[in-house]
């Protein structure tokens, strides 16, 4: 689903991203972790387009700088800041599945989802934080892509409503669809990821599977301990 080769980010004389190399197939669930500046949101950035790189960068077979509308169509981007528009919430996501080509009939089906079906004719002005949050994940689901990406999904959610995000992502890789998140939230991770990807410096210093005790046991790697660090 996802092949990054040599991925390279220089901003001035600061190196963000030093040759970075990812696979990620269909229907896994990743989660990039790593210390603040390591270029995590750098790289996911790179991705969806909104920072131009180095190197060669494939969505679902589709070489990105051939075919951009196209590769990018592949995905569903959730950033981790929420910014939208003055319209109401419904209007936004309508303008979101035009821009993206995708049937406007989906659209209170997906508010639904995300809890907002209530406030579907609201001004996104009067939203709280959380409840942009929400809306960035509606959009991100909007025209039902077979890619989620997804910088620190629940930040500024309480607790309730990270539990109802962490569940619904959570159906949805197991429907199929394939995640790539990055998170500070360990519980998080242990939730959603089935392996972790740690960057260090902009480069990858382990990439393993996750296991995940049935007790509450730290999150460990196999065969690598190295990201557990970058996690509270």
């Amino acid at each position: 689903m996802i092949e990054m080769n040599d991925i390279r980010v220089t901003l001035g004389r600061r190196t963000v991203l030093a040759g970075v190399d990812l696979e990620i197939a269909r229907g896994e669930a990743v989660a990039l972790v790593g210390p603040n500046g390591a270029g995590k949101t750098t790289l996911l950035r790179c991705l969806v387009g909104l920072v131009r790189c180095r190197g060669r960068i494939q969505i679902d077979g589709i070489d990105a700088a051939v075919d951009p509308v196209g590769a990018r169509r592949r995905l569903g981007y959730m950033p981790q800041v929420p910014a939208f528009c003055e319209e109401t919430a419904r209007r936004s996501l309508a303008f979101v599945a035009k821009l993206r080509g995708a049937p406007l009939d989906q659209i209170d089906a997906l508010l639904d989802m995300v809890g907002l079906a209530g406030d579907a004719r609201r001004p996104v002005r009067d939203f709280s934080t959380g409840m942009r949050q929400r809306l960035l994940l509606a959009a991100a689901l909007v025209g039902d892509p077979p890619l989620l990406v997804l910088d620190e999904p629940t930040a500024s959610l309480d607790r309730t409503a990270q539990a109802e995000i962490v569940a619904l992502l959570r159906r949805l890789r197991d429907g199929g669809t394939t995640l790539l998140l990055c998170s500070h939230r360990s519980e998080e991770i242990r939730a959603i990821a089935r392996r972790v990807v740690e960057l260090e410096q902009g480069r990858v210093v382990a990439d393993a599977p996750l296991e995940v005790e049935p007790s509450a046991s730290p999150l460990r790697l196999l065969p690598l301990d190295r990201a557990v660090g970058a996690l509270p």
